[in-house]
């Protein structure tokens, strides 16, 4: 079976809301290979997980101190 979390970006999951609809690629890709059931389930497992890693954070300058 293919690893189908890797294939989407971290914005991308962030858009999709684990229903199915049509509009959503990654929905219309888990069913596509799964079947409708089953691909819905492990499409909620797999957002689960891509929700809940962090993304890298940019540092910004450090702050001079004015003295």
């Amino acid at each position: 079976m293919p690893d189908l979390k890797k294939k989407f970006k971290r914005k991308e999951w962030k858009d999709c809301c684990g229903k199915g609809c049509k509009k959503c690629d990654i929905a219309q890709t888990y069913i596509g290979v799964y079947g409708k059931n089953k691909g819905l389930h492990k499409l909620n497992e797999d957002r689960k997980v891509m929700q809940a890693k962090k993304g890298g954070k940019k540092k910004g300058a450090k702050k001079k101190h004015a003295s």
